[in-house]
């Protein structure tokens, strides 16, 4: 299966994940930049089609990673993470080029991310410490009942191996009743994830009209 494409963040181009990481290191790297940062890709560790290319400074540590990683794709119910590879104190400049460590999110049903550290870049100084530059676009799951838009995932058919996703007005029928809104995460799905603290859906509004190198 194809990797899904997703939207760059600084200029609103849709390429897929290799062709957005080069754009972004050549297009959006800025070697005058005062902040020393690492790119880095986060993927879902069995679902690759979520992932997201992030820059953050040299000398912060990975807590400010575990922080973001809990906003955008995975906290529910304060559960406790760790990383693998790493501790929460590492800075993330202390990390070499093409290291791969794993974050993990909640030790029952557990979500395990792959942070690749791509590259050392550079940026203007930034408020935020965590900058998303790319993300991948929502894969647009359909309702296996009736085959329009989906809203919901199963909680139980998930594990079947068929399409556990239904749109609101299917799932009012549906013989189980356990389900959760659909989200742009690995953690889709799992213990009471909902996504309500993600807000960053892609707004083509809020970006520069540049087109892709």
């Amino acid at each position: 299966m194809a990797a899904s494409p997703g939207n760059c963040y600084i200029c609103g181009a849709t390429l897929g994940k290799v062709a957005l990481k080069n754009h972004i290191l050549k297009a959006h790297n800025d070697p005058a930049g005062e902040q020393e940062c690492r790119l880095l890709k986060v993927e879902g560790a069995y679902d690759k089609n979520f992932w997201l290319l992030i820059d953050v400074p040299a000398d912060k540590t990975l807590n400010a990673m575990d922080t973001f990683l809990r906003k955008i794709w995975l906290e529910c119910c304060g559960h406790l993470s760790a990383f693998r590879g790493a501790g929460k104190s590492t800075k993330v400049g202390a990390l070499p080029i093409g290291a791969v460590i794993t974050h993990e999110y909640d030790f029952g049903s557990t979500t395990e991310c792959l942070i690749t550290v791509v590259a050392e870049t550079r940026r203007p100084k930034q408020r935020e410490v965590v900058r998303l530059l790319a993300r991948n676009v929502p894969s647009g799951d359909v309702c296996a009942a009736c085959g329009k838009d989906a809203d919901v995932i199963c909680c139980e058919c998930m594990w079947d191996g068929g399409n556990p996703c239904y749109c609101d007005a299917c799932a009012e029928g549906h013989e189980h009743d356990i389900t959760l809104p659909l989200t742009n995460s690995p953690r889709c799905g799992e213990c009471g994830y909902d996504g309500t603290l993600d807000v960053f859906a892609f707004d083509p509004e809020k970006v520069m009209k540049v087109p892709p190198d």
